[in-house]
């Protein structure tokens, strides 16, 4: 056999062994690469869908938290806000809750102590216009305003 002849039958028999050593995916193995794809891609869609529905949440306190500020912010003292037990701004709908209580300051050093103060521990509830249970509930103290 000559130099050529060889070659040309070592060249078939490559092509012939190469053919057959690549033959691709079964369908077992394509099922199984689909089925690890839709869990990963369920398990992603999820995960964004959580994030999106936080970031709202988030969004809906800070806006509820900025009317409670402004309705504690508005009044200087609590006889102002018990004209204004309830109220509207924007999307929210707020209500005011107060209860009388007695203020004792610490003293300065050196100094007298001071007499202690009427104040009130008011609540605000914040919650959607169309109703529902409270987004925010914001508590603080205003002080009863002093005779004159």
């Amino acid at each position: 056999m000559t130099y050529k002849a060889r070659c040309s039958a070592l060249l078939s028999w490559r092509v012939t062994q190469g053919a057959r050593s690549i033959r691709g995916f079964s369908l077992l193995e394509a099922l199984v690469a689909m089925a690890i794809a839709a869990m990963a891609l369920g398990t992603l869609y999820r995960t964004v869908g959580q994030s999106s529905r936080n970031a709202v949440t988030v969004q809906e306190r800070v806006e509820a938290a900025m009317v409670a500020r402004s309705v504690l912010a508005g009044a200087l003292y609590a006889e102002e806000l018990a004209n204004q037990s309830d109220g509207k701004a924007g999307a929210w709908r707020w209500r005011v809750k107060m209860q009388p209580s007695v203020a004792q300051w610490g003293a300065s050093p050196g100094r007298p102590s001071p007499q202690p103060q009427a104040v009130a521990r008011v609540t605000v509830d914040v919650m959607r216009a169309d109703g529902g249970e409270p987004v925010l509930v914001w508590t603080g103290w205003k002080p009863y305003r002093a005779a004159p």
